[in-house]
C-alpha cells in the first residue's frame, strides 16, 4: 500500500461506462449483516444484476461502519492501541486510510500509481517430456557429458503456457484471474509481477504506465510484488518482529511533519493488525510445521500483511486466501478493495473457490484455459456473456465456480438447443471471444488508456514519488527504499532476535566449546618445557585452530536455512542480499568473541602456554580472526550453491586440503612442489604459524631428562659430547632456543608473526566477506516457483486429443459411481475432550470440553475461525499429539481405543509430507500394501491403487516423481493435496479424518474431492473433515456440523438439515440475525459466531450451546454410550496390518529407490572421497624409509579420519529427512520402527563397499604404502569396517539431534574427542592418567590407527639419510661406537650410522632402526594386536547399530 499518499476522493458511486455499478457499490451488497438480517450474496439467483444505486449507497454506508471497525482516535497513540487499549469496535479502515491519504497530501507528497498493460503476450516454458527422474547412472552420464552444461548439443522441448494475451489493469482497479490449475493463471500473474527467470521465452510487450519491464525491474523492483501460495517466514521470530523488520526497510524518507520512523512503523502495524485481525497475536511466534506458533490461517494473514508493508504499486496475489476461513477471506478482499480505491493501487489476484461476495468486489475478470483467454471484461457481464453462448448456470452455483467449470466437459451444462453451437475447446472459446462486442469494447478501452498514458505521462509522477520515498543516502537508481546502512541496521536487529531466540543452538554451541576446551586442555595438561613437550605444544595449537575451523562448519547449515526467505525479500526489494550478509558478519562478532574467550580461558592456562598478557591477547586476537575467516569460508560456498550437499562437499574437500597443508601435518620443506602452493593460500596455515610463533618465540626448552638428549644416562654428563634431540639444538648447549626450533624444524621466521602472517589472516577474512557479499548480490536466483515434473523413462504423459480427454473423464465418473459399500459401519464418539499444553509460567488450554459423535454414513464438517483449534482437535482425536495433556473419553464401536486405532483410521494432515524420491503410484502402492490386510493379494491392492489414481484425476502424474516444492522439481501443491488424500484412501480405513482437504484446490478439484468423500460416507464410512471456505454447493454435501469458536469451545454440534435449515433455525432461535434464503449457510454461521478478522460478535455462543437442549441430548446419548462401552476390549488387535517381513521388504525397497534416485548425494560423496584420497596420495607421493617419513606414514593414514568426518556430516541430513517421512508413516502405523532402522543401515552397504574401494585405489599405491597382499587386504578390511562405523556414528548423532543445526554443533565435539584421544597427537604415556585409563581404551580411532600403523610399519627397515641424523662429537680418542655402547646397553632405540668415526668427525645418530621400534617406543603399540583391533572396530560398529536402533525407538514420535 502506498502509505504516504493517496487520492482525496470519497468513494462516490458512479455509473461506469460498462453499465455496471461501480466496484465498491456492487461489491459490498452481499454477505453483510445489516440491522438484523444476513443479506444474500446473489449465490442463488440473479437478482443482483439490476442495481438500485440508492440502496447501494445506503448499504455502502452501512458496510463502512461494519468493515471499518475503528474510527481512528487521534487521542490514543498507536502504541496504546497496539496494547489493545482502544476499543476494537472503533476501527474504521476506510476513514483511517483516507486520513493517511489526506495527511500525506497536505504534506505535499507525490502520488505513486501506475497501471499495467500487456499486449500479444506469449510465454513458453520447459515441457514435461524433457525430464526423466535422475538416478545414480544418469547422474554419472550427465557428469561425463560435461559439454551439455554449456548448452552444446542439449535440446530441450518447450510448451506454450500463455497464447497471445492482451489486456490491462488500470490503477485503482482490481482484476481477478480465474482458471483451473494448469490454465496459466500463475504464469500471467508472474508476468505482471515481472518475474521471468523460470520461463524459456517471453514474447510481446509489458509496460507499467509507460515504463518497459527491463527498466522497471532494475529501478523499481519492489513496486510489483508477488505473493505466492507458500508462506515463508522465520519460525522463531514473533509476528510483530517480522512486520517491524519489513517496515524498517520500507520506511519512506519523506514522512508527515513531526512523524518519526518509529511512529510510522507503529501506525502501520496498528493498521495491519486491525485490518487482518492479528492484534492479539502480535507477540506469538510465527512457527512452522515443527515449531509451535501461529495457526495456518494466521500465518497466511501474516504473509499478506508482510506484502502490504512493501507499499508496492502493483500487487499480485496468488491464491492468497488459501487456508483462510470464508469470513477472513472476504474481509481480506474487502480490505484490498478499500486500499485499491483510496490509494489507487493496481491489484491483480488469482483465487480458487471464490464466493460471489468476493467475486463482486473486483472490477474485471480474465478467464484462462490452456493459455487461451476465454473472457476478459467487466465482472458483471461475464455470467450473461457465457449464458448467451448457450451455457446454463445452476441456481446455487457461484459465478466464479460457473466460469471455471466451463472448461470441464463433465462440469459444464449446456442449455437445450445449443448443443451444436457452443464452443467446446479452449481454442474455440478464444475465437468466439475475439468475435464478441466485449472484446472490441475492451480493446477500445485499452487504446484510450494508452493514449491517456501518452498524454498525461503518469510515469513521471511515479518517478518523482519514488525519489521522494527513498531515504537519505539511498541511491535513487536502485529499487531499495532504505540506505545500505539502514538495511544493515534492520537486518542486524533481526539477526539478533533470530540468534537469541534459538536457545537450543546457543546452549549447545557454547556448551560444546566449554566441554571441548576443558577436555582438550586436560589432554595437553601442563605441557613440559622440554623436547617431548615441543611436539605436544604443536599438537595443542594445531588442535585449537582445527576445532575453531570445525565449529564454523555448523554455520553452513544455518546459512542455508534462510534461503527461501531471502529470495522472497529480494523480490520485494526490502534489502540488498549483500546487506543481509554484512549484518550476519556484524552479529558474528559478539558471538565469536564470547566463543573464543570461553575456549581460551578454559584451555590456555591449563595447558601451561606462555603466561604473559601480551601473548594471551595475541592468541585471542588471532584465534578470533581465524574463526571469523572460517565462518566466511564456509558461507561463501553456501552463497555460490544453493544445495546443502554440494556446499558441504566443496567446502569439506577444500578444508581437507588447507588442513593437510597448514604446516603441522607435513612440514613445509617436506612438501612436494606440485602441491606446496596450497600452503601459501591456506588461511589456516597463516593462523597456525602466527599462533605457534606467538607461543614458542623466546622460550628455552630444556634438554634434561630421558629422550631429550643423545647419548643419555649414567656417565654421559658432559654437554660438550652430547646434544639435544629436539631440532634446533646446538652442540654443547643444554637447551634449545624457541627461534632456532622454529627456523630449523619448521622454516618459520619469527619476525613474520604480525606481518605478513597475521595480516594474511586478516586479509582472508576481508576477502571472504567481500566474496560472499558479492556472490549473494549477483548470484542468480534459480527458477522461482516453476515446478518441473520428472517422469520414469517413457512414462511421460502424451498429449491427448480432446476425444481421449473426454473418455478419460467418463471413466473417472464411472469409478465414482461404482464405489463398493462397507459392511462394517464404524461409530466414533468423543466426550468432554480437554487439551492443555505447558507454556512459560503455566498451562494454556487449547480445547475446552468438546463432545461429539460420527456414525456410519455421517459426513461431519468441522468449522470455525482460523485459530479456533480445528486442527488441534483432529490431532487429539486421531491420537497424534505427543506434547501436552489430553483428557476425555474416546470410544470406537463402543470400545475404548486400543493399539490398532491409528492403523484403522485414516488421517489426511494439512502438511503434505511425502517421500520425494518415489513416484505417485509407488507411494500409493507402498501405502496400500502396508495398510490393507495381509491376506489381500498384492495384485488386488495394486488394482485398487489404480482406481483411486483415476478417481483423483492423477493418471497424468501417476509415474511422476513427487519431488520437493522448494527444489523446483516435483508435483504441484494442489497435486500433493490429492496425493495426501489418496495415500489414506488406498489403505481402506474404517474412519476418516481430513484436515482441510480442499485448501489450495480450485473449485472443480474441491468439488470432486468433497463429492468423493460424500460417496465414501454414503458407502458407510464415517468422516470428520475440517473445511475453510465451502461454497453453498460444497456445504450441501455435509450432513453434520461441529462448530468451534476461539478458545477451543463448541458453538454448535448437530445436524445441518435440508437446505441447512436445522442449523440456521438454531442460530436464529438463539438471537442470531435472520439468514436470507439466498445466503451461503457456511458464510452465515461463520459470520454469526464472529469468525473473520474482525471477530465482532453479539453474544457468547459457547455458553448458549452449553445450556441448549441440543447439548443436553448429545450429552445423554454419549453418557449412554459410555455406560455400555467395553472399557478393556479383548479382541485380537494388530498394531500393523502386515508381518515384519512384508514391512521390511517395502520399507527397504522404498529407501533403496530413494538412494538410487539421489545422484547428488551419492556422486557427491564419491567425488569428495576420491578427491581426498588423491590429494592425500599425491601429498605423500611414494614415501621412502627414512625417519621423517615414518611420521608421514602415520599422518597419511590419519587423513582417512577426515574422510570419516565428511561421511558423518553428509549422512546426517539424509537420515533427518528420511525420519520425517518415517514419523508420518509410523503415526499411521504403516510399519514399525525396526524395519525403518534396519533399512537405513542396510541401504548404505553397497555404496560403502564401493566408496572404500575407490578411496583405497586413489590413495594406497600413490603414497607408496607397503605392497604385500596381507597388508593391502588388511587395509581394505579395516577401511570398510571403519567407514561403516563412521556412517553409523553419523546416524547415531542425527538420531540424537532433532535438527541439522544441533547435529552440526555435536559433530565437531565428538570428532575432536576421538582424534585427541586416539594416541597419535598425544601418545598414551603423555596423556593425563585420568584419560589414558579409560577414554583411550574406548576410542575406536585408537584401535583403527594402531591397526593400520602396525600393519604398515611392522616390516619396515629404517634407512637414515644425512638430514635425519642427530650429530654430536665423541670425546677425544674414542670412536662413536665405543662412546655410545653403554647408551645402547640401557635399551635405547636406533643405531649409529658411522660407528668407527673419531674426532674431528661427528657421530651421526639415527633415532630408529625399524618401523616396529618407532611405534613401540613412541606409542606403545604392538603388532600382535592387529587382528584384535579389526574385531574391536567391528564391535564398535555393532554397538553403534544398537544405539541407533534404540534412539530411533525413543524418537519415533515427533513433538506435536
Amino acid at each position: 500500500m502506498d502509505f504516504q499518499s493517496g487520492k482525496p476522493e470519497p468513494l462516490e458511486i458512479e455509473n461506469k461506462n460498462d453499465g455496471t455499478a461501480s466496484s465498491i457499490s456492487e461489491s459490498h451488497k452481499e454477505g453483510t449483516v445489516i440491522g438484523d438480517l444476513f443479506t444474500g450474496n446473489g449465490d442463488f439467483s440473479d437478482q443482483s444484476q439490476d442495481v438500485n444505486i440508492e440502496a447501494a449507497k445506503e448499504e455502502y454506508e452501512e458496510l463502512k461502519k461494519e468493515l471499518s471497525r475503528i474510527s481512528r482516535l487521534s487521542s490514543v497513540p498507536a502504541s496504546k492501541l497496539e496494547e489493545g487499549v482502544a476499543n476494537e469496535n472503533e476501527f474504521n479502515l476506510s476513514e483511517f486510510l483516507h486520513d493517511m491519504s489526506r495527511n500525506s497530501r497536505e504534506a505535499g507528497h507525490e502520488l505513486k500509481h501506475l497501471g499495467v498493460i500487456w499486449k500479444n503476450l506469449t510465454v513458453e516454458g520447459l515441457s514435461a517430456d524433457a525430464h526423466i527422474i535422475p538416478t545414480v547412472v544418469s547422474g554419472i552420464l550427465k557428469n561425463v557429458q560435461f559439454w551439455k552444461y554449456f548448452n552444446f548439443g542439449a535440446k530441450k522441448s518447450t510448451k506454450v503456457i500463455l497464447k497471445d494475451l492482451s489486456g490491462f489493469c488500470k490503477d485503482g482497479e482490481m482484476l481477478l484471474i480465474l482458471g483451473r490449475p494448469g490454465a496459466g493463471c500463475t504464469t500471467l500473474l508472474k508476468m505482471i509481477a515481472n518475474i521471468r527467470g523460470s520461463y524459456t521465452g517471453v514474447d510481446g510487450t509489458l509496460s507499467y504506465g509507460g515504463i518497459d519491464h527491463n527498466t522497471f525491474g532494475k529501478r523499481y523492483g519492489g513496486q510489483t510484488c508477488y505473493n505466492s501460495e507458500e508462506d515463508q517466514h522465520y519460525p522463531t521470530l514473533t509476528l510483530k518482529q517480522t512486520l517491524q523488520f519489513a517496515l524498517r526497510t520500507k520506511t519512506p524518507g519523506t514522512r508527515l511533519p513531526h512523524e518519526t520512523k518509529n511512529d510510522f512503523i507503529d501506525k502501520i502495524i496498528y493498521m495491519l493488525g486491525n485490518m487482518l485481525g492479528l492484534t492479539k497475536q502480535m507477540q506469538t511466534m510465527v512457527g512452522n510445521a515443527f515449531v509451535r506458533g501461529l495457526s495456518g490461517g494466521e500465518r497466511k494473514r501474516l504473509s499478506i500483511a508482510e506484502q502490504m508493508t512493501t507499499q508496492s504499486t502493483i500487487n499480485c496475489w496468488d491464491c492468497s486466501t488459501r487456508g483462510l476461513d470464508a469470513a477472513s477471506a472476504l474481509d481480506f478482499i474487502r480490505s484490498l478493495r478499500i486500499m485499491t480505491d483510496v490509494f489507487h493501487k493496481t491489484t491483480v489476484a488469482t483465487l480458487y473457490q471464490a464466493s460471489n461476495n468476493i467475486y463482486n468486489l473486483f472490477d474485471k475478470v480474465i478467464l484462462l484455459d490452456e493459455g487461451h483467454c476465454l473472457y476478459f471484461g467487466p465482472v458483471g457481464k461475464a455470467k450473461s456473456y457465457f449464458e448467451d453462448l448457450g451455457f446454463y448456470c445452476p441456481p446455487r452455483k457461484s459465478t466464479p465456480d460457473f466460469l471455471t467449470g466451463l472448461c470441464n466437459p463433465l462440469e459444464r451444462e449446456i442449455k437445450p438447443g445449443f448443443e451444436n453451437s457452443v464452443p467446446l475447446y479452449a481454442s474455440d472459446f478464444d475465437v468466439r471471444y475475439r468475435e464478441s462486442s466485449i472484446y472490441k469494447d475492451m480493446m477500445n478501452e485499452l487504446k484510450e488508456y494508452e493514449e491517456m498514458i501518452m498524454s498525461k505521462k503518469p510515469s513521471e509522477k511515479f518517478k518523482k514519488a519514488m525519489d521522494e520515498e527513498h531515504q537519505k543516502h539511498a541511491p535513487n537508481s536502485a529499487p531499495f527504499t532504505a540506505s545500505f546502512y539502514q538495511q544493515v541496521k534492520a537486518l542486524t536487529i533481526r539477526q539478533y532476535h533470530l540468534l537469541i531466540k534459538d536457545r537450543q543452538a546457543l546452549l549447545s554451541r557454547y556448551g560444546t566449546i566449554l566441554i571441548q576446551a576443558l577436555i582438550m586442555a586436560s589432554c595437553f595438561y601442563n605441557i613440559p618445557l622440554d623436547g617431548t613437550g615441543a611436539f605436544s605444544r604443536n599438537g595443542a595449537i594445531f588442535f585449537a585452530v582445527l576445532f575453531n575451523a570445525f565449529i564454523s562448519q555448523s554455520e553452513l547449515v544455518r546459512f542455508l536455512m534462510g534461503r527461501p526467505i531471502l529470495e522472497k525479500h529480494k523480490q520485494y526489494a526490502l534489502y540488498r542480499p549483500s546487506a543481509f550478509y554484512v549484518a550476519q558478519v556484524v552479529m558474528d562478532i559478539p558471538y565469536a568473541i564470547v566463543q573464543v574467550l570461553l575456549f581460551e580461558i578454559c584451555s590456555y592456562f591449563m595447558m601451561g602456554l606462555n603466561l604473559t598478557a601480551g601473548r594471551f591477547f595475541s592468541f585471542f586476537l588471532v584465534l578470533f580472526f581465524i574463526n571469523m575467516t572460517m565462518n566466511g569460508f564456509f558461507r561463501f560456498f553456501g552463497a555460490i550453491t544453493s544445495s546443502f550437499f554440494f556446499a558441504t562437499q566443496i567446502s569439506g574437500v577444500l578444508l581437507i586440503a588447507t588442513i593437510t597443508y597448514c604446516g603441522y601435518v607435513i612440514p613445509y620443506r617436506s612438501m612436494h612442489p606440485w602441491l606446496s602452493w596450497i600452503y601459501w593460500i591456506s588461511p589456516i596455515s597463516y593462523g597456525y604459524k602466527t599462533l605457534l610463533i606467538n607461543e614458542v618465540k623466546g622460550q628455552h626448552y630444556s634438554c634434561e631428562g630421558y629422550g631429550n638428549a643423545i647419548p643419555y644416562g649414567p656417565g654421559y654428563d658432559n654437554w660438550d659430547y652430547k646434544v639435544c634431540t629436539m631440532t634446533g639444538g646446538r652442540p654443547g648447549e643444554d637447551f634449545v632456543l624457541g627461534e632456532n626450533y622454529l627456523n630449523d624444524a619448521l622454516s618459520y621466521t619469527p619476525e613474520h608473526q604480525w606481518a605478513p602472517d597475521f595480516v594474511a589472516v586478516l586479509g582472508f577474512f576481508i576477502l571472504f566477506t567481500v566474496l560472499t557479499a558479492m556472490a549473494m548480490e549477483y548470484g542468480g536466483i534459480s527458477k522461482v516457483g516453476s515446478l518441473t515434473k520428472l517422469y520414469l523413462p517413457g512414462k511421460a504423459p502424451k498429449t491427448r486429443t480432446q476425444e481421449e480427454e473426454d473418455e478419460r473423464r467418463r471413466r473417472q465418473a464411472d469409478i465414482t459411481d461404482t464405489m463398493e459399500t462397507v459392511s462394517t459401519g464404524t461409530t466414533f464418539s468423543w466426550q468432554h475432550v480437554n487439551y492443555t499444553v505447558p507454556i512459560k509460567g503455566g498451562e494454556l488450554q487449547l480445547l475446552n470440553d468438546i463432545s461429539g459423535i460420527v456414525k456410519p454414513g455421517h459426513l461431519t464438517a468441522l468449522m470455525g475461525s482460523s485459530g479456533a483449534g480445528k486442527t488441534t482437535l483432529l490431532d487429539v482425536l486421531a491420537r497424534r499429539k505427543t506434547l501436552g495433556k489430553v483428557e476425555g473419553r474416546l470410544y470406537l464401536n463402543n470400545e475404548a481405543l486400543i493399539n490398532d486405532f491409528e492403523r484403522i483410521t485414516g488421517y489426511c494432515e494439512q502438511m503434505d509430507i511425502h517421500q520425494p524420491a518415489i513416484t505417485v503410484r509407488e507411494a500409493m502402492r507402498f501405502s496400500a500394501n502396508l495398510r490393507q490386510p495381509a491376506e489381500v493379494p498384492e495384485k488386488e491392492k495394486n488394482e485398487y491403487v489404480d482406481q483411486i489414481i483415476q478417481l483423483l484425476e492423477m493418471d497424468d502424474i501417476g509415474d511422476a516423481q513427487i519431488g520437493d516444492v522448494d527444489s523446483g522439481f516435483g508435483i504441484s501443491v494442489e497435486e500433493r493435496k490429492r496425493l495426501t488424500i489418496g495415500m489414506e484412501l488406498v489403505g481402506k480405513p474404517k474412519l476418516l479424518f481430513l484436515d482441510e482437504p480442499t485448501s489450495g484446490l480450485d473449485a472443480q478439484s474441491s468439488f470432486n474431492i468433497i463429492r468423493f468423500i460424500r460417496k465414501l460416507a454414503d458407502a458407510g464410512w464415517p468422516v470428520l473433515c475440517t473445511i475453510h471456505q465451502p461454497s453453498a454447493i460444497l456445504f450441501d454435501h455435509f450432513d453434520h456440523l461441529l462448530l468451534l469458536v476461539r478458545g477451543g469451545r463448541t458453538a454448535y454440534y448437530g445436524e445441518i438439515g435440508e437446505d441447512a435449515r436445522t442449523m440456521i433455525d438454531y442460530f436464529e432461535r438463539n438471537g442470531g440475525p435472520v439468514c436470507s434464503p439466498a445466503a451461503n449457510p457456511a458464510e452465515y454461521i461463520l459470520e454469526v459466531v464472529g469468525a473473520g478478522t474482525a471477530g465482532k460478535v453479539k453474544q457468547n455462543w459457547a455458553d448458549i450451546w452449553e445450556h441448549s437442549p441440543e447439548a443436553k441430548r448429545l450429552e445423554t446419548e454419549l453418557e449412554e454410550l459410555h455406560q455400555s462401552a467395553d472399557q478393556s476390549p479383548t479382541r485380537l488387535a494388530l498394531t500393523y496390518a502386515t508381518p515384519f517381513k512384508t514391512q521390511f521388504y517395502w520399507v527397504h525397497k522404498r529407501m533403496a529407490l530413494s538412494y538410487w534416485r539421489s545422484p547428488d548425494y551419492n556422486i557427491g560423496r564419491f567425488m569428495t572421497i576420491m578427491f581426498t584420497s588423491l590429494i592425500t596420495g599425491f601429498t605423500y607421493w611414494k614415501m621412502s624409509f627414512t625417519v621423517s617419513e615414518l611420521q608421514n606414514r602415520l599422518f597419511a593414514l590419519f587423513a582417512s579420519f577426515i574422510m570419516s568426518n565428511i561421511l558423518i556430516i553428509l549422512a546426517q541430513p539424509r537420515f533427518m529427512t528420511e525420519r520425517l517421512y518415517f514419523r508420518r508413516d509410523y503415526a499411521s502405523r504403516y510399519y514399525g520402527w525396526v524395519p525403518f532402522a534396519f533399512s537405513v543401515l542396510l541401504v548404505e552397504i553397497p555404496y560403502i563397499l564401493f566408496l572404500a574401494a575407490f578411496f583405497m585405489f586413489g590413495f594406497y599405491w600413490t603414497a607408496g604404502l607397503t605392497n604385500t597382499s596381507e597388508a593391502v587386504g588388511y587395509f581394505y578390511l579395516m577401511l570398510i569396517v571403519f567407514v561403516f562405523w563412521s556412517v553409523s556414528l553419523g546416524f547415531v548423532i542425527a538420531a540424537l539431534a532433532e535438527n541439522p543445526t544441533m547435529a552440526a554443533v555435536i559433530n565437531p565435539l565428538v570428532l575432536s574427542m576421538l582424534i585427541l584421544f586416539a594416541g597419535m597427537m598425544q601418545p598414551e604415556k603423555a596423556m593425563p592418567r585420568f584419560w589414558s585409563s579409560w577414554l583411550y581404551w574406548i576410542n575406536p580411532f585408537h584401535y583403527y590407527i594402531e591397526g593400520l600403523s602396525v600393519n604398515e610399519l611392522e616390516n619396515i627397515k629404517v634407512e637414515c639419510i644425512d638430514s635425519d641424523l642427530v650429530k654430536f662429537s665423541p670425546p677425544p680418542g674414542m670412536t662413536c661406537g665405543n662412546y655410545t655402547a653403554n647408551y645402547f646397553s640401557y635399551g635405547a632405540p636406533g643405531y649409529i650410522a658411522n660407528p668407527d668415526a673419531m674426532q674431528p668427525e661427528m657421530c651421526g645418530y639415527c633415532a630408529y632402526s625399524s618401523g616396529k621400534e618407532f611405534y613401540s617406543t613412541n606409542f606403545g603399540w604392538d603388532e600382535h594386536n592387529k587382528w584384535r583391533n579389526l574385531g574391536v572396530v567391528a564391535a564398535f560398529f555393532v554397538f553403534n547399530m544398537i544405539c541407533f536402533c534404540a534412539l530411533v525407538f525413543l524418537t519415533r514420535k515427533g513433538r506435536r
